[in-house]
């Protein structure tokens, strides 16, 4: 834990550090200084919910059930069919 400052001008270095305000802007700069194209922001995504993949219950459970195989497989020492190691 860091004690507290001892001049104002490190509150201030502190405080701008943990300012999100701050960092957007660094981020901002850091793009047009590299000619790098700025990530899509969060309100502006081109996928929209309902084409996001969405598992039903039945699909989670199969998935369940075949990772639980595998993983009592390998723990007796069976080879395991599923989530090989490459």
């Amino acid at each position: 834990m860091r004690g507290g400052p001892r001049s104002i001008e490190e509150l201030l270095y502190q405080k701008l550090l943990e300012s999100a305000g701050f960092h957007r802007f660094v981020r901002r700069i850091y793009y047009k200084v590299n000619g790098l194209q700025e990530p899509m922001n969060k309100e502006t995504r081109s996928v929209s919910a309902d084409q996001i993949f969405r598992p039903t219950k039945t699909q989670k459970f199969k998935a369940f059930r075949t990772l639980f195989w595998d993983e009592l497989r390998s723990t007796f020492g069976f080879q395991r069919r599923f989530n090989k190691k490459f």
